[in-house]
């Protein structure tokens, strides 16, 4: 299975892009108001960080994936606690963002049906992609969704250009203060930092020593798209209502009306929202089957799927209602230990133990050739 550069631009793009748009932007808004846009920026720093945390790792053993040198890297008893440390963020983040499909679902197209239903037929959709191509053919269908994503979000922008009103961007600073934009910027910085998959994802390149720049290129394209998002949908509705939306970016496409009867924009952030999705977590699927697999020796990945897969439904039933999906993992698990942990600490310890451990190996052999 391999993919290639322009693959992983646009798995990376969508993985960050999708949620970052539904789901940060009330608690950005909440923390920074309309300095959500100068969070936005700080967040896309860190993301950037991330990404060269990430990239520079993956240099180091570019043959391998993250759960085979981070043993070579630590030895094989710390090495296997990373590795747990990363599955524990997969395996809890496949039923959560199953769960927010579905109650973005339910909330904006499909209030009577089942959740059961929704969730079951997603479950079935990523089974199929992941199954039958593996990061191969989820890699092909981003290029394909990818550009069309793009596109969407550009419309919807665009077409909300005559409801802008520039004063709800007022007044710069003064209501939020340095402490509301670091608040504003941690949710959308931890799930722009999804780069972080690239740990996993860099192994599966044609030419894994020439990833990197597709790695940025990804995280700058997400994170400009969502300060542009971001920005549209506070001054289309203001400070004082949007941060108490649940979903602002679908609640803007609402008020798009051009020429009197070309309406119905929120059916475009719909299929944003749902292609977004099915690419993020068929990518966790396989990122989580093929993880488990090389942990515990199991030459076919692809039979772990029959069991990660009714996991993941079951868990999903889980939170009662759409604040227990969202902030509550957002807020207790996402961003104050899987953003600070696994994004940045974990990448920064394997950096420097790994460099540490390749120049003494170099030392060594210089030392035995003369």
């Amino acid at each position: 299975m391999k993919v290639t550069g322009i693959q992983v631009f646009w798995m990376i793009t969508i993985m960050d892009l999708g949620m970052a748009l539904i789901m940060t932007l009330t608690p950005s808004l909440q923390a920074a108001k309309q300095d959500v846009w100068i969070s936005m920026l700080v967040a896309g720093c860190i993301a950037l960080l991330i990404t060269l945390l990430v990239t520079n790792v993956a240099l180091l053993y570019p043959d391998q994936t993250l759960i085979q040198f981070s043993q070579t890297i630590l030895g094989k008893w710390l090495g296997s606690i990373v590795v747990v440390i990363y599955l524990v963020q997969w395996y809890t983040i496949l039923p959560i963002v199953l769960r927010q499909f579905n109650d973005v679902i339910q909330i904006m197209l499909l209030p009577a049906t089942p959740k059961e239903a929704i969730m079951f037929i997603m479950i079935l959709l990523i089974v199929y992609a992941t199954y039958s191509g593996g990061i191969e053919g989820i890699g092909r269908l981003s290029e394909i969704l990818g550009p069309v994503i793009i596109l969407m979000i550009v419309v919807v922008l665009a077409a909300s250009l005559n409801n802008v009103d520039l004063k709800h961007l007022l007044p710069v600073y003064a209501d939020s203060g340095m402490a509301g934009i670091i608040n504003g910027a941690k949710a959308p910085a931890s799930y722009l930092g999804h780069a972080v998959e690239y740990l996993m994802l860099a192994s599966f390149l044609y030419q894994p020593r020439k990833g990197a720049p597709y790695a940025y290129w990804g995280v700058i394209t997400a994170s400009f798209f969502a300060l542009i998002s971001m920005v549209m949908a506070t001054v289309t509705i203001g400070v004082n209502l949007s941060p108490q939306m649940w979903y602002p970016f679908f609640e803007m496409s609402r008020k798009i009306s051009l020429f009197g009867f070309i309406e119905n924009f929120d059916a475009l952030t719909v299929v944003i929202w749902v292609a977004s999705v099915f690419i993020k977590l068929a990518i966790y699927l396989f990122v989580t089957s093929y993880g488990t697999a090389q942990f515990l020796g199991i030459k076919n990945w692809r039979n772990l799927i029959w069991f990660i897969a009714p996991v993941i439904l079951v868990f999903a039933m889980f939170p009662k209602n759409v604040s227990e999906a969202t902030s509550n993992y957002l807020l207790h698990y996402w961003v104050p230990v899987a953003l600070p942990v696994n994004m940045i600490a974990l990448p920064l310890l394997l950096l420097i133990v790994g460099k540490m451990k390749l120049r003494r190996i170099r030392t060594q052999t210089n030392g035995d050739a003369l």
